[in-house]
């Protein structure tokens, strides 16, 4: 007792010794660790998808406290995007029909969502911190979908004993939408196709990722979520043409597939199943909804009282239901047409920021792979999201929000760092010399 009792006293006198720089590290350190805990255990139970922001929030801010000078936030030029769009979440959280209830509504989301792109963008800082993401995401691919086809052998999930719903699979998320979660979770993981040697043909790296990611693919396939499906074929496509650049003529070639699966391909994507979806009911709903309030909208999570307060009644879907199945429709609701231009700018502005650099900076398939070649994965999963997000959920959903908001950190801190590290590359000898020395005085 007493020996543990005098190296956590030693401890605590290091820690107050220590300058801010050396403190910054262990906090950037800690931040990063909590960060990938977060990822491989969120599938696992509402305990560490609670716990687990709530601890990296902490070691954020203890990072910024002592070393915010020299963080990824400090050196991003689109900070005031975010200021913008969370201002527009709270104005209109306040200028609600029910404020009350939109604060309800939005509260949780303020350290499980809206503050994971500022606790990821730290998390991104070079080769080996994008390896070890990229390889969080496989192991999370791989063990939830072997509880998917445990599912699917048993009729019961492992770790939550969930029974499989409407002949579609849940995993440990114990719902269908597991399906839009494994979307976003195997974009980050085909990363291992860029880790592996380059000696490999690219077939035999695609091969090999295919076989580890396996399980992760079946889940995602017999979740039978749509909308999944949609995003991991649009972030597919943008990962083919930022690795290959293909002649225009080949770009639509993923469209006639497209059109082909819808016309002749399995009933639940087919264009006869969609045109009797009940989305549509909601999105005529939403449209009687958004004509009542144009401009300024109904606040935040107010579809719902909404269309009861014009006395709108749904026949296909829940008279309970509280959001129309798309965040653009969603955010034309709440915030009107003015808040929709400010999210739009917002949701697609990062992607067009992301995509601008990495395309330009992307290696070609078969060179090495660098900090440009990671982050086009994590554009690719913020582009799932987006493409997601046409069709289904609610915005604030609160796991479907921080898995996307943490793609977005990501690719956010990939594109800094890659530029950072580009730039000290180029720098001549000299000033490479008087940098470093700088940094040891």
């Amino acid at each position: 007792m007493t020996d543990i009792r005098h190296r956590i006293t030693t401890a605590a006198a290091t820690f107050r010794s220590a300058s801010a720089p050396q403190k910054a590290e262990w906090a950037r350190t800690a931040l990063f660790w909590l960060f990938w805990l977060s990822i491989v255990t969120f599938p696992l139970g509402q305990a560490f998808r609670e716990t687990g922001p709530i601890l990296s929030l902490a070691a954020l801010l203890a990072y910024h406290y002592w070393g915010y000078r020299q963080s990824t936030l400090r050196r991003f030029p689109l900070k005031w995007l975010f200021v913008v769009f969370y201002g527009l979440i709270c104005v209109k959280t306040a200028l609600s029909l029910d404020p009350r209830q939109s604060l309800v509504y939005v509260l949780p989301n303020v350290w499980k969502g809206f503050a994971l792109p500022f606790v990821a963008m730290e998390c991104a800082r070079d080769m080996r911190d994008m390896r070890r993401l990229v390889w969080a995401f496989a192991i999370v691919c791989v063990y939830e979908g072997l509880d998917g086809i445990y599912q699917q052998l048993t009729g019961q999930d492992l770790i939550n004993g969930t029974a499989v719903i409407f002949g579609r699979l849940t995993g440990s998320m114990s719902t269908y939408r597991v399906g839009d979660y494994m979307a976003l979770v195997l974009i980050p993981a085909l990363g291992l196709w860029a880790m592996q040697p380059q000696t490999r043909s690219a077939w035999r790296r695609a091969a090999v990722t295919a076989l580890i990611l396996a399980p992760g693919v079946h889940l995602l396939i017999f979740a039978q979520a749509r909308s999944g499906y949609l995003g991991v074929a649009a972030a597919l496509f943008l990962l083919w043409y930022l690795f290959t650049r293909p002649k225009p003529v080949y770009l639509l070639v993923p469209a006639g597939i497209g059109i082909l699966a819808m016309l002749f391909g399995p009933q639940r994507i087919t264009l006869e199943t969609a045109m009797r979806d009940g989305r549509i009911e909601l999105w005529r709903m939403a449209w009687e909804v958004i004509q009542a309030r144009p401009l300024t909208g109904w606040g935040m999570g107010m579809f719902g009282p909404a269309f009861k307060a014009l006395e709108l009644q749904p026949v296909i879907n829940s008279p309970h239901i509280q959001h129309p199945h798309s965040v653009y429709i969603q955010f034309l609701v709440d915030t009107g047409a003015v808040g929709f231009a400010i999210a739009m700018t917002f949701l697609l502005g990062m992607l067009a920021w992301g995509l601008r650099r990495v395309h330009r900076n992307v290696p070609r398939s078969g060179a090495p792979y660098d900090m440009w070649t990671m982050a086009a994965f994590f554009l690719a999963g913020w582009l799932c999201y987006l493409v997601e997000a046409l069709f289904a959920h609610d915005f604030l959903r609160t796991w479907w929000m921080a898995v996307s908001m943490g793609h977005l950190g990501v690719m956010i801190g990939t594109v800094i760092n890659a530029e950072t590290n580009t730039d000290t590359s180029l720098a001549s000898p000299v000033e490479t010399s008087i940098h470093e020395t700088r940094n040891n005085s």
